[in-house]
C-alpha cells in the first residue's frame, strides 16, 4: 500500500487548504438551505372550493399552488371539517372563502383567525355583485361588509366578481410576498384580460341560446344567467336543503304541459325520483351543468374552462 503525504512548506498553507475544503463542503449546504428558505417563503394560501382555487391559481401561477379544503367530490353546503382541515386553515397565511352563506361550518373558525390570518371573504368585497337567494328577487350590489343577508352564494359564476376576487388576492399577495410582486401583477393582468375575451366569446355564443326553453334542477346558475341574458322556465328544487313536496312537483308537471320545454339542466346532486315525478314520459334533454369544475384540473386557464363548459352544456342541452 502506498501512502501519499502532503507537505506544507508555507506555515499558512495548511490553513488555506482547510479553508478550501470547508468552502467546498459548505457552499452546497448553504445553497440548499437558501433554496429551502425560498420555498418556505412562498405564501401559504388556501381556498375553500375549486372555483376559488381556479382564480387563485391564475394569480399565483409560476410562484406557488394554492391548497384547497373541500374535495371536488364533496358538497360545499354539507361538508364536515376534519382535524387536518382545521390545521391547514389555521396554518395558512391567507384564506379565500365565499362567506357564511356558502361555508356555514367555517364561520366559527374564521372568527378565531381574525387578526392572525389574512381572510378574503369573496361575498363581502366592495363592489361585488350579489343576487338574492330568492330567484325572483332583484339584483343588488353589496356595500356593507358586515351585512350578508340571504344572498345566492354562487358568486364566482359572474365573471366580474371573479375579476374582483383576483384583484383583492393580488393586493394581498404582493404584501405577503413582495419578491414575486411583478409575477403576481403580470398574472392578475393576464387573468383580467382573459376574462374580457371570455365575456366577448360567451356573449356571441349565448345570444343564439337566449330564446331556449329550459328548466333547472336547482337554481345554482343565476349569476351566469343574469350576466348573459338567460332565463329558465322553472326550478325543480328551489332549496337544496329541502326536498320539494309532491304538490310543488305536480304543479310543475302542469306547467310543463302548458309551456313545453326541451332541456333540463341538472347538477351532481340531482334526485332521479324527483325528476321522474315531473318529467315522466316527457321527452326532454337532460344535461349536467358543472358549476364547481369537478372534472377540471387547477391551472391558469381553469376558471375560463369552467365558464366555457357551462355554455357548452347549455348549448348541448338545447340542441343548438
Amino acid at each position: 500500500m502506498v501512502y501519499h503525504s502532503i507537505t506544507f512548506n508555507d506555515p499558512h498553507s495548511e490553513t488555506r487548504f482547510m479553508h478550501k475544503r470547508l468552502t467546498a463542503i459548505l457552499i452546497p449546504l448553504l445553497l440548499s438551505c437558501i433554496s429551502a428558505i425560498s420555498a418556505s417563503a412562498q405564501p401559504a394560501v388556501i381556498t375553500t372550493i375549486k372555483p376559488l382555487q381556479f382564480i387563485a391559481t391564475a394569480v399565483m401561477d409560476g410562484v406557488a399552488t394554492p391548497d384547497i379544503v373541500i374535495p371536488s367530490s364533496q358538497s360545499p353546503h354539507h361538508y364536515i371539517l376534519r382535524p387536518s382541515d382545521i390545521r391547514k386553515i389555521s396554518n395558512a397565511e391567507l384564506v379565500l372563502w365565499v362567506g357564511p352563506q356558502m361555508e356555514t361550518y367555517l364561520t366559527g373558525l374564521m372568527s378565531q383567525l381574525v387578526g392572525q390570518t389574512i381572510l378574503i371573504e369573496a361575498a363581502a368585497l366592495p363592489g361585488i355583485t350579489l343576487h338574492d337567494a330568492d330567484q325572483n328577487a332583484a339584483q343588488h350590489v353589496h356595500e356593507e361588509s358586515d351585512n350578508h343577508g340571504l344572498y345566492d352564494p354562487h358568486v364566482w359564476l359572474d365573471t366580474r366578481n371573479a375579476v374582483l376576487i383576483a384583484q383583492r388576492l393580488y393586493e394581498n399577495l404582493i404584501v405577503l410576498d413582495p419578491a414575486n410582486s411583478a409575477r403576481y401583477e403580470q398574472n392578475n393582468a393576464r387573468f383580467a384580460n382573459g376574462i374580457r375575451l371570455l365575456d366577448d366569446r360567451l356573449r356571441k355564443d349565448i345570444v343564439a341560446l337566449s330564446d331556449g326553453r329550459y328548466a333547472l334542477y336547482h337554481n345554482g346558475i343565476q349569476y351566469f344567467e343574469k350576466q348573459f341574458g338567460l332565463l329558465h322556465q322553472f326550478v325543480l328544487v328551489p332549496d337544496h336543503e329541502i326536498q320539494p313536496g309532491i304538490r310543488h312537483l305536480l304543479a310543475l308537471r302542469g306547467l310543463l304541459e302548458a309551456r313545453p320545454l326541451t332541456c333540463l339542466l341538472e347538477d351532481v346532486n340531482a334526485n332521479e325520483a324527483t325528476i321522474n315525478t315531473v318529467f315522466r314520459d316527457y321527452p326532454v334533454n337532460r344535461t349536467r351543468i358543472d358549476t364547481m369544475g369537478d372534472a377540471i384540473a387547477p391551472d391558469q386557464y381553469a376558471y375560463v374552462r369552467l365558464l366555457e363548459n357551462m355554455a357548452l352544456a347549455l348549448r348541448h342541452c338545447l340542441g343548438r
